[in-house]
């Protein structure tokens, strides 16, 4: 400004000087007085005007002083989102979670199917499998490097899993070991998987879910009279940890955690983690299971609410408010049962770029209701992210369209803060 107003004033003294010379001795002094002041007062005016074309405009952004993680921490609660090798590799988002988040979870590195390893598991002495932890451990490390702890998913999910896990000698196309053999083999695992990351990564990984979606969402893919809905199968699959072991499978896998647990870390939380956790039939389901887990010991501490809330790859049945009421019952309904909660999956899906100022609404309101559950049940321990930064780009027949949407993050593509951000400081504060 005081260049531009600098520039004003010469201006000014060289019209004075220009017009002083060339002026009629006839003109009287007072008009010419005025004519100078009016020139000056608009050179000014137009001065003025310039910087604030120029000047930056700004930042309606609140100002938020402290990191979500420590926002949240005042509630009880870890917050987190989802990493895999190849955001690993992408600084705006490893920049984005060590600002912001004290829990990860790997997208799929820490799953049976991407650990194990079928011809090293054919080559052991033992007959035990084999795994390969290279991918897995480049997030365990990063976690430990920048003091983040780690959600472990999953040790059994009947999903995308090798049929070759359950035959003789792991091959493809082998006869099913007997059930004994394969509850060994899962014990086995187990094990090996936990006591892995609690040894190279110690404390790092603070809590498993042990099993993934094992409750069905229609009779069909149950056992007939099973109040648990345990899965038989999967869009047509056989669940082979049910055909190989029997209906008691996740029982098992819970009493294997535990004993694995126990040897390395028992301060290390045990879950059971699915979706549609909070609608019926399916909750009532879910909790006549962990009821059954937890029947004779505690084995399981907690359900993981996966927190997918939305249409389902479409726009209808997206921010309904009712899905935030019915969200707040589920997680009283489990807190009763004596149980920690986390959101682990969460994705607030919208489709539509313009529906931004709803999805921003949305945003507020459902962490306004986890914050007060949070702050009325203490029961609430982690809130986890996985539909994070929007995607506008992405194909509408990509698995992360249908499960995530679009425009479903707090923060954009590039990892920049959304308004949606600012909404939920807002409401941690």
């Amino acid at each position: 400004m005081k260049k531009l107003l600098s520039l004003a004033l010469i201006s000014i003294t060289a019209f004075t000087l220009i017009s002083c010379s060339g002026k009629s001795k006839k003109a009287p002094a007072a008009a010419e007085q005025k004519s100078t002041s009016g020139m000056a007062e608009r050179i000014i005016k137009s001065a003025e005007k310039t910087e604030a074309v120029l000047k930056p405009a700004q930042s309606t952004e609140p100002e938020v002083t402290e990191p979500l993680y420590e926002l949240a921490s005042k509630h009880g609660f870890k917050i987190g989102t989802v990493i895999n090798p190849q955001q690993l590799q992408k600084q705006a988002y490893t920049d984005m979670i060590k600002a912001d988040f004290n829990s990860i979870t790997a997208g799929n590195e820490f799953k049976a199917y991407s650990l194990l390893s079928q011809s090293a598991s054919q080559k052991t002495e033992n007959g035990m499998p084999a795994m390969n932890y290279t991918m897995a451990d480049k997030i365990a490390k990063f976690a430990q490097d920048n003091g983040i702890g780690v959600r472990g998913h999953v040790l059994v999910w009947d999903a995308y899993m090798p049929v070759w896990f359950f035959h003789e000698g792991y091959t493809n196309d082998g006869a099913f070991v007997s059930s004994d053999v394969m509850k060994k083999r899962l014990q086995y695992y187990i094990e090996e998987v936990v006591s892995h990351f609690e040894t190279n990564f110690p404390g790092v990984v603070y809590c498993w879910d042990v099993v993934n979606e094992a409750v069905a969402d229609g009779a069909n893919e149950a056992a007939a009279g099973d109040a648990r809905m345990i899965r038989t199968s999967r869009g047509g699959t056989a669940n082979y940890f049910y055909e190989v072991i029997g209906p008691d499978y996740v029982e098992l896998a819970f009493k294997y955690a535990r004993a694995a647990v126990n040897k390395v870390n028992p301060n290390i939380k045990l879950f059971y983690n699915d979706y549609n956790t909070f609608y019926s039939p399916k909750r009532e389901a879910i909790g006549k299971l962990l009821e059954s887990i937890n029947k004779n010991e505690k084995l399981c501490d907690g359900l993981g609410m996966q927190g997918y809330v939305g249409g389902y790859g479409q726009q209808a049945g997206c921010m309904n408010s009712n899905d935030i009421k019915l969200f707040g019952d589920a997680i009283k309904f489990y807190s009763d049962m004596g149980l920690e909660v986390q959101v682990t999956e969460m994705a607030l899906r919208n489709y539509e770029k313009e529906k931004a100022p709803e999805h921003e609404a949305f945003y507020e309101n459902f962490f306004k209701m986890l914050t007060k559950a949070a702050d009325e049940r203490h029961t609430l321990t982690c809130v986890a992210i996985w539909g994070i930064c929007d995607n506008p780009n992405m194909p509408k027949n990509d698995y992360s369209y249908k499960m995530n949407g679009p425009y479903c993050g707090m923060f954009n593509y590039d990892c920049s803060r959304k308004p949606e951000y600012f909404k939920v400081a807002g409401v941690l504060k």
